[in-house]
């Protein structure tokens, strides 16, 4: 049994998000492409003799209890385990809180995947995406071994998918928006849809299909949006959107030195508002 662990747990974006229709379960039937990124968190676990979920993290609004996405991924596997102790689980935080990167998903992800390992409970990769799946939309996404797939059902059924190295600037306006809020706003149009299998690998065909429903939901209440997306696109961008329920926008590069032009240009631009900039790369 391992004591101690620490997992990087990477964001991720949505270069397209579709919304099929609304399901019986009150989840929507969605068609998604994701691509996970180099932002990330950290998280350091350490069994404990004292029994129950312990959880520090650096950021001041990210609950620690029951409410908060790790307690109940580390609540599935302590219950399928012999260990008759706990866990303290502490998560550094660089991905923004609600910011539609995935940041919550991915640290329940790293967190099945952490203790899976340290309790030697030798579950499957495909057993630990079906309790991902109960746990959260997102997290069987960041438990698949791929750095992008195309997502459907509400994301959890993943396909493979080739998509050349991409290079990303992100803003994020330091505000949170609710994805139930979102979803619920959202009203179905019938729309053509793109055959993912059949882009071309390169950065311009990825970033003439970015797409995201949810986009006009969220930019008709919060005008940043617009105005993040000019900042991108002047800055230039190849094309830029809205990942996920938002509101952080990101924008596509043809290379790591135009994206860090950028970032320096968008930086000065945004810091009269107190908005945060990162820079970042697909993982393969």
């Amino acid at each position: 049994m391992i004591k101690k662990l620490s997992l990087i747990s990477p964001a991720k974006v949505n270069l397209r998000l579709e919304i099929l229709k609304k399901r019986e379960d009150g989840y929507h039937e969605i068609r998604t492409l994701f691509q996970k990124i180099n932002l990330h968190d950290t998280l350091f676990f350490n069994l404990t003799e004292e029994k129950g979920i312990q959880i520090r993290t650096d950021h001041p609004d990210l609950p620690t209890g029951k409410s908060n996405i790790v307690y109940r991924a580390a609540l599935w596997l302590l219950k399928r385990s012999a260990y008759k102790g706990g866990v303290l689980i502490q998560i550094k935080k660089r991905i923004p809180v609600g910011a539609g990167l995935g940041g919550g998903s991915s640290n329940a992800a790293s967190t099945l995947q952490g203790l899976n390992y340290m309790l030697g409970l030798g579950l499957s990769q495909g057993s630990l995406m079906e309790i991902g799946a109960k746990i959260g939309a997102d997290v069987s996404f960041f438990l698949y071994e791929g750095g992008s797939a195309i997502g459907s059902g509400i994301g959890e059924r993943l396909e493979p998918v080739k998509l050349p190295r991409l290079f990303y600037v992100l803003i994020y306006p330091n505000f949170e928006v609710s994805s139930r809020w979102a979803y619920q706003n959202f009203i179905l149009t019938e729309k053509e849809y793109v055959d993912f299998n059949k882009l071309q690998i390169n950065p311009e065909e990825i970033s003439s299909l970015l797409w995201n429903d949810l986009e006009e939901v969220v930019s008709r209440r919060y005008r940043e949006i617009a105005i993040m997306k000019e900042m991108l696109l002047s800055a230039g961008a190849l094309g830029c959107l809205m990942s996920g329920s938002g509101p952080t926008v990101f924008g596509i590069f043809l290379n790591d030195e135009a994206s860090q032009k950028a970032k320096k240009k968008i930086e000065v631009r945004v810091k009269p508002r107190g908005w945060k900039v990162f820079r970042a790369h697909s993982l393969a």
